[in-house]
């Protein structure tokens, strides 16, 4: 980072003021099979919904059974929206498992 700030003549605040932090939401989701959870159809087409109005990222755990599904958007709103429509498609589809 330094580098960059020396070569451009920039302060830190400045080169990153392009950068846009948004809210973001993180939902836990047990399921009995993570790779068959984030393989389903149906999932992936909640998931590419989503993906013309914010950021998601959903990934299995290392070290759970558990799908992680993080989305971020202009609003909390909109992140609790989008988090609850690929968990919901979740439980629809049977993958959800309760604790």
């Amino acid at each position: 980072i330094m580098e960059v700030i020396l070569e451009k003549k920039m302060s830190l605040s400045r080169l990153a003021e392009p950068v846009k932090i948004y809210p973001q939401l993180l939902q836990n989701v047990r399921v009995a099979d993570k790779k068959t959870a984030r393989e389903n159809p149906e999932v992936i087409k909640a998931v590419d919904n989503v993906a013309d109005e914010g950021r998601i990222l959903v990934c299995e755990s290392g070290t759970e059974p558990v799908i992680r599904v993080m989305v971020e958007a202009a609003t909390d709103e909109l992140c609790a929206k989008y988090v609850a429509q690929v968990v919901d498609v979740m439980k629809a589809e049977g993958l959800a498992v309760e604790a």
